[in-house]
């Protein structure tokens, strides 16, 4: 039986209720989805390498390990493309329920896999198979947490809104940080043996939430508006591309920089102090889970504060920081304080990624129309994933590799990287006007 009540008024209980409920579910979903995420990432940072690519040097061990963290990334766009299709036709709400769950029985499958020692070369292809899986269900979740958001509410405090999955992602990050930097205090005999399980084991918790929460949320007020008219599009992400190709190319521009940041401070970082500078990695986790913390708090505050300044200002000043932040990184690493290098991860995490997640929600749902927001969204986010996300801390561990352990190779990643960034606002800002609008 359908969970939708037909008629909901503007100004009823049941709106309001509707309205909170689904901030809800836009939260709890990007706390699954980014506790799975970054629970493998930072698996495949400190333990995979051993565990699953035994008999290689430790950095090639680290390398391998990463690039499993990249595979699930190739398989965002073919999730992101299924699902958005089906959420673009059919609605927002069964796919993301469907996303969920997908999500979930692969990070559980994760817990229960065999490792080489046990099983041989089956134990990476397994791992790998989890993690495609995995990335197909993340190919439409946060997106989707995304849109619900954007389509449910009125024009006031959009940005705010919006940026409220979030909070969750930094949640969800937080969470997986938290429990793994716990498990990674056991003796390292308990950590390789039974610990690292653990976590993964753990998520049943957060999708069992998950699914409580969104079974109960109605579909989103713009698509039932859209689907009323009988504005459904036949094929969503061919129309996307046919009228709004100019607004995709934008939104390319505004999504691969934040990832290429992303992936370099949250993942490659972490295995850069623990693989390189010889820290524990209690103390990369401490770092990042610190991080992670603040940026809950300024997530929505900086996406009210687009609301308030313009999403353009803060967007720049986003990819100001990470220039910056490009900059100082390395030699703060390097002074060996590790309240200096605890300040440097804030910088980039809780000031630099959570301004411009915050500012970017807002943007790519609102470039796009409601027929087909969902599968142009989602052709912005997860090719650009599987093509940057994914591989850049393998390809990161390589620059330093090939560059004799000098680190100016990634001083440069992030300036070009951010100079994208700022270009794409500025150069795009009349196509982007509209965003300012909502």
């Amino acid at each position: 039986m359908s969970t939708e009540a037909p008629a909901i008024t503007e100004d009823s209980p049941e709106r309001a209720r509707n309205i909170r409920r689904t901030a809800w579910a836009g939260i709890v979903g990007s706390v699954v989805e980014y506790y799975d995420f970054t629970l493998f990432g930072l698996a495949a940072a400190l333990v995979f390498g051993p565990l699953f690519f035994p008999g290689a040097d430790p950095a090639t061990q680290v390398i391998n390990s990463l690039l499993t963290f990249a595979i699930g990334y190739f398989g965002r766009p073919i999730g992101g493309v299924l699902f958005s299709h089906f959420g673009d036709r059919i609605g927002r709400k069964p796919m993301l329920v469907m996303t969920l769950m997908l999500m979930g029985v692969s990070t559980l499958a994760i817990g229960l896999l065999p490792t080489y020692a046990q099983i041989g070369l089956w134990a990476p292809v397994l791992l790998a198979g989890c993690r495609i899986l995995q990335g197909m269900g993340a190919g439409a979740e946060y997106v989707g947490s995304l849109v619900m958001m954007a389509e449910s509410g009125d024009r006031k405090r959009f940005g705010l809104r919006v940026a409220l999955p979030g909070m969750g992602v930094f949640g969800g990050i937080v969470i997986a940080t938290g429990v793994f930097a716990l498990i990674s205090l056991l003796p390292e005999a308990d950590l390789f043996s039974w610990g690292w399980r653990v976590p993964f084991l753990m998520s049943v918790v957060t999708l069992g939430v998950g699914l409580w929460i969104r079974t109960g949320i109605h579909e989103t007020e713009e698509f039932r508006a859209i689907r009323a008219k009988g504005n459904i599009a036949r094929f969503p992400i061919v129309d996307a591309i046919r009228s709004q190709w100019r607004e995709i190319l934008i939104g390319i521009g505004i999504n691969g920089p934040y990832l290429a940041f992303s992936s370099l401070t949250q993942v490659y970082l972490l295995s850069y102090l623990t693989g390189t500078l010889g820290y524990p990695p209690s103390f990369g986790l401490t770092a990042n889970l610190i991080s992670s913390v603040l940026a809950i708090g300024i997530v929505p505050l900086t996406g009210h504060l687009g609301d308030i300044l313009g999403r353009r200002r803060i967007w720049l000043f986003g990819s100001g920081v990470f220039l910056v932040f490009g900059a100082l990184v390395f030699p703060m690493f390097a002074t060996g304080n590790e309240a200096i290098i605890i300040l440097a991860m804030v910088l980039g995490i809780s000031v630099g990624l959570a301004t411009m997640y915050a500012t970017q929600g807002a943007i790519l749902t609102a470039l796009f129309d409601p027929q087909h927001r969902l599968s142009a969204v989602v052709l912005v986010r997860e090719p650009t994933a599987a093509l940057i996300a994914g591989p850049t801390p393998a390809f990161a561990a390589w620059l330093v590799l090939t560059a004799g352990g000098a680190t100016w190779p990634i001083t440069l990643f992030f300036a070009i990287a951010a100079v994208v960034a700022a270009g794409t606002a500025l150069i795009g800002w009349k196509r982007l006007a509209r965003v300012e609008s909502q």
